[in-house]
């Protein structure tokens, strides 16, 4: 039998295995599939490393403390600009003023627009330092990001909402004040001491960690159907292929909806996690060509190189914003990956031939059409369960989320007070420490 058994071998699996076997624990790690990492997926496109899930590691998180522990190569996100593409044009710019002036908008929704990027400026300023978030009230992410687009012209929210689902997953309505500030305010002002970027891709975080471990054992291509109670107190875990693992701890670090599936769970338990939200989303990743482009090239209103392009808001296409993750790279390629969080879960995407990847290319090319003829390679993949959202509602019950059900624990990016990649790495810590207490 072993001290623990680890259902899932994405970043909130492999870290917790990672910190339970440096305390000396016998620990499996169960993986449906046949590799290991989860989201935090990375692709070579003409010899780009290009992210197809989480895509950075956000400074003074636990994925930042774990990235340098395992000495994975970072750089900063320096963002100079931002952009909007609407009514088949694209505008970026270096200046919201500009940008705005130049968009293809009605005087007064231009004008509404302005206003309102201005005042979220001024809000993101208000509530961080050094781009970490500090509200600067108590009960400031009560509200929702919506709160804040109310009673704005429709073209103007329809730009905004589009925003904010690029950059977070969320709808408006189901995104705290708070997080509006790290997922999209952030992008507008151009921060550049809150996100990092892996030079290698964010793959390399669970890679390095699955290298780590030299006593664990990772089962890929082990789907676990049910987890009961067994005698003495311990857990048997029914696999498909037969087999049955037996543990004292077991760690459930599969994405929320996955849960209610695999184990009956008492109602208080089964209550928070109907609270969480994890949609589908997906992930369309470009690689470009962009040497020698003269200015008049760039097809934009404010003309800024391609290579510069930081995060350009979409609304009206199947990804709501495309992000360049280093831009100003200047070595000739530029990497544009388009999240297509609007369009959900579409599983021709992870199916070749299916069309898919042809129509969002042709979609992205709208977006910047100086690039026809210049792409060097691009890869799509869709998520069913991508980010469990940031809302007021997840937040209220996050103590139940987290708490235990006796010796099972529960970890992921549901059970933690962000979301994402980063979240579920805290949450491995967070659990790790617990079970490492309760054998002591």
């Amino acid at each position: 039998m072993h001290d623990v058994a680890i259902i899932g071998a994405g970043p909130a699996g492999l870290a917790t295995a990672h910190r339970l076997e440096q305390a000396g624990h016998s620990v499996v790690v169960l993986e449906e599939t046949e590799r290991t990492g989860g989201r935090a997926l990375t692709v070579d496109v003409g010899g780009e490393a290009v992210n197809l899930g989480a895509m950075f590691v956000y400074s003074g998180t636990q994925s930042h403390r774990l990235a340098v522990e395992l000495g994975i190569p970072l750089v900063p996100f320096e963002p100079t600009s931002f952009g909007i593409h609407v009514g088949g044009t694209t505008v970026v710019a270096r200046d919201n003023a500009a940008l705005v002036a130049e968009l293809p908008l009605p005087a007064a929704s231009r004008r509404a627009l302005a206003e309102f990027l201005e005042r979220a400026r001024q809000e993101y300023f208000a509530n961080t330092a050094d781009g970490q978030l500090r509200p600067s009230e108590a009960g400031y992410g009560d509200a929702s990001a919506q709160d804040r687009l109310d009673g704005l012209p429709a073209d103007v929210q329809e730009i905004l909402e589009a925003a904010i689902r690029g950059g977070s997953v969320a709808r408006p309505s189901e995104l705290s004040a708070t997080y509006a500030l790290r997922y999209f305010a952030s992008y507008l002002v151009h921060e550049k001491n809150n996100r990092l970027v892996a030079v290698g891709g964010i793959q390399t975080i669970p890679d390095a960690l699955a290298a780590r471990l030299q006593r664990t054992e990772i089962r890929r291509g082990s789907s676990v159907t049910a987890v009961r109670e067994a005698p003495g107190g311990s857990w048997r875990l029914d696999v498909a292929d037969g087999s049955a693992v037996t543990a004292a701890h077991v760690v459930v670090s599969t994405p929320s909806p996955r849960i209610a599936g695999i184990v009956d769970l008492p109602a208080w338990k089964r209550e928070a996690l109907d609270t969480v939200r994890t949609p589908g989303s997906t992930v369309l990743g470009v690689v470009a060509d962009v040497g020698g482009l003269a200015p008049s090239d760039v097809a934009a209103d404010v003309q800024v190189p391609y290579d510069d392009w930081a995060f350009v808001v979409t609304p009206g296409r199947p990804f709501d914003a495309v992000i360049n993750p280093q831009p100003g790279a200047g070595t000739g390629l530029a990497q544009f990956v388009c999240y297509g969080n609007s369009s959900g879960y579409v599983p021709g995407a992870n199916v070749s031939g299916s069309g898919v990847l042809e129509e969002w290319l042709e979609q992205f090319l709208l977006v910047a059409p100086g690039l026809r003829g210049r792409i060097v390679g691009a890869r799509i993949r869709s998520w069913e369960h991508c980010f469990s959202l940031l809302t007021p509602a997840r937040t209220a019950v996050l103590a139940q989320l987290q708490a235990p059900v006796g010796t099972m624990h529960f970890a992921g990016d549901y059970s933690s007070e962000t979301a994402g990649t980063h979240g579920a790495y805290a949450e491995a810590e967070r659990v790790a420490q617990e079970i490492i207490a309760a054998l002591a």
